[in-house]
Formats: C-alpha cells, sequence, structure tokens
C-alpha cells in the first residue's frame, strides 16, 4: 500500500498532545514491510522528526492573511493522486478537495464548536463554517475515544459506521521509578483556560491557608492562548507555586515519577493524554468527571467535577494526606495504563487502511 500521511504539525520538538499522536503513530507505521510510507510535511522541520524508513515531501504552503487555509484550494501539494490512502492526523489538510486516493481523518476534540469561548476566533470560525465542507472528502473518521466519536455523530451527523475510536497509546519511557515520592502537587498542560488551572490555583491555595497541605504545586507547560488571565497567584502563595514552562520528555518524566499526585481537570478532553503518562508512572491521579477523561481513567482516578473547586480541593487533601489510599491509585493506575501503547494504536490504524484499500479494491 501507497500510504501518504500529512504532518505539517511536527515542526519542531515542543510537542502537545496533537503532536505527540502524529510522532509516535508514524515512527511504528513506518517499520511495517508492506507499507509504502511517505509523509508530507512542511519545509521547517529537521529530518531527524521523521523515521528513516518514510519518504518525505515537502510543502511550503503561501500565507494569505496570516493564515495558510487558502493554500489548501490554490497550492496543494503535487502528486497526491500516487497514493492508495491519504491520513490526515488532525482536522486541517493541505488540500480542499476529493483526491483520487482515499481520505481517513482523525479527529481529537470538537473543542471550537463546543466551547467557543475557550478557542481563538480563527479557530472557532473554522470549525463552524469550513470543517464540514472538508469532512465531505473523507472516507473513514478516526476519533481518538468514545467520546469524541459521540460529538462527531451528534454535531456532524456522521454515520456510526464511518467511525473507529482507536485510542492514543503511552510509550515505554514513561513507567514508575524506585525514586521516592516529593512533596509536590503536579499539574501538566498548555497554559490555556480550558485546562483549569485557574480552580487548581485556587484550590491549592484554598489548602494553603486551612493548612491542610505542606505541598508545592508545580505547573509544567508552555504559555498558550490567554494564559495570563489564569496563572495569578495571591503574593503570600507565589513562592509555593512553581511554573517551569515546557520542559523535555526525560524532565516530565521525572516529575511523574516523583510528583505526590497529579492533577488534571480539565473542562474538556478529546482524549486526555497526560492522565494516560501519569499513571503510567504510578502517579496517582486526579481528574474530571466530563468528556473523555472517565473512559481513560477508568477507576484508577479520583475523578472530580471540573466546574467545582470544592471537589479539587477535597480530591488534593485526600492525596496528600492518605498515603493508602494513593498507593493503591499508583497501582491501579499502573495496571490500567499499561492497556495503552502507541504500537497498538499505529496497528489499529493499519487495520483501517487496509480494510479501505482493500474495499476499493473489491
Amino acid at each position: 500500500m501507497k500510504i501518504a500521511i500529512t504532518v505539517e504539525a511536527l515542526r519542531d520538538r515542543h510537542f502537545a498532545g496533537v503532536q505527540q499522536y502524529i510522532h509516535n503513530l508514524i515512527h511504528p507505521l513506518a517499520e511495517c514491510v508492506d507499507l509504502d510510507l511517505t509523509l508530507i510535511a512542511s519545509s521547517q522541520p529537521p529530518r531527524s522528526l521523521f523515521p528513516d524508513q518514510a519518504g518525505l515531501i515537502y510543502h511550503t504552503p503561501p500565507m494569505v492573511f496570516g493564515s495558510g487555509l487558502f493554500s489548501a484550494v490554490f497550492a496543494p501539494p503535487r502528486g497526491l493522486s500516487g497514493f492508495d490512502l491519504i491520513h490526515c492526523p488532525t482536522v486541517t489538510a493541505p488540500f480542499f478537495f476529493r483526491p483520487n486516493a482515499k481520505v481517513v481523518m482523525t479527529v481529537h476534540d470538537l473543542v471550537p464548536l463546543l466551547f467557543p469561548e475557550w478557542q481563538t476566533r480563527r479557530r472557532v470560525l473554522y470549525f463552524k463554517y469550513i470543517l464540514k465542507h472538508r469532512f465531505r472528502f473523507v472516507d473513514r473518521f478516526i476519533a481518538v475515544s468514545h467520546s469524541t466519536r459521540r460529538d462527531l455523530i451528534h454535531h456532524f451527523h456522521i454515520p456510526e459506521d464511518k467511525i473507529d475510536v482507536i485510542h492514543e497509546g503511552v510509550s515505554g519511557q514513561f513507567k514508575p521509578a524506585s525514586a521516592s515520592r516529593e512533596a509536590f502537587i503536579l499539574a501538566v498542560s498548555t497554559l490555556e483556560p480550558r485546562k483549569n488551572f485557574k480552580r487548581i490555583i485556587e484550590a491549592f491555595v484554598s489548602l494553603r491557608k486551612k493548612e491542610k497541605t505542606r505541598d508545592r504545586l508545580v505547573i509544567v507547560g508552555k504559555e498558550g492562548w490567554l494564559f495570563d488571565e489564569i496563572i495569578r497567584v495571591p503574593a503570600a502563595f507565589q513562592d509555593d507555586v512553581v511554573f517551569t514552562g515546557y520542559v523535555s520528555e526525560a524532565e516530565l518524566i521525572h516529575l511523574y515519577q516523583t510528583a505526590r499526585c497529579f492533577v488534571y481537570p480539565s473542562m474538556y478532553e478529546g482524549f486526555g493524554l497526560p492522565v494516560l503518562e501519569a499513571m503510567a508512572c504510578g502517579c496517582p491521579v486526579i481528574t474530571s468527571n466530563t468528556s473523555s477523561m472517565p473512559e481513560v481513567a477508568g477507576d484508577a482516578a479520583l475523578l472530580v467535577d471540573p466546574c467545582v473547586v470544592d471537589d479539587i480541593e477535597d480530591a488534593i487533601c485526600r492525596l496528600t494526606n492518605d498515603p493508602a489510599l494513593c498507593a493503591e491509585l499508583s497501582a491501579k493506575g499502573i495496571q490500567r495504563a499499561s492497556g495503552f501503547s502507541w504500537r497498538r494504536t499505529a496497528q489499529q490504524t493499519l487495520d483501517v487502511y487496509r480494510k479501505i484499500v482493500t474495499e476499493d479494491d473489491a
């Protein structure tokens, strides 16, 4: 099979969730002997980001009004008709038409449509008015969770049998260590309103005022949209809240392995990869009872209402004061995470490719 995957989202090694998905998908796929894999990339990233076995097409879209959207109409990559299948691992694509090849598209979430107040105006307009036209040339969809699949069916009326649910994975580097847990609470994500840092900080400050914990709060992640409105810390507690910025994967793993607990009460997630990473490292997890988080965490985490600061506070209080509960959740989390792997994600994705191409040949 001649497969092309559009990987323009990979520009450097500062990976967020979608970039993690793409990077960890293409490497095991490139090892498949019956797959002739080509990646359609922007001209900026280093070659080392991509597997040696894959071919590369560099496509630099012209920017119009500060956006590459119009290039999908007027300047798509050349040679798209030479593939059996094209996989777009995000809801954007470098073309705006139905190519001769079959098209698979991965949908991670519909946040700009469901919660426009948490997104930039450009992304909201794209999801509201443009996305439905792009969906018309998609032959099959991959949703990263059943939650996202339900959203696709409800908001775009995609037939149920046209959507495959393939969960994301976690790499083997995320694993427990013998290092002892330290007195800090960990939160990891791009700093933006949807990730609920404002309530995390409020819950933490309330616990410190009541002297119910002596732990610090360590917040890891690069600055995102409206970050300065959500990370305000009262002057009296600024020494107790540490902002690390973006950290390397090795540093992140060490933090997961040594934190007392991990708090991730996001307002909405298509999957929630940090929950899985923390569990794989044996870090007790607090996460939301909404969207995909219960699907990922199962019974291996404390689930809270992300809109209620008291819920978040009570959960943090329990885990910073109850070693037995921490040990129980740590063991459950490790077991839960063992059922997810990027190799499994790649294999299930390959099965989708084969099914579509075989149907076409029939």
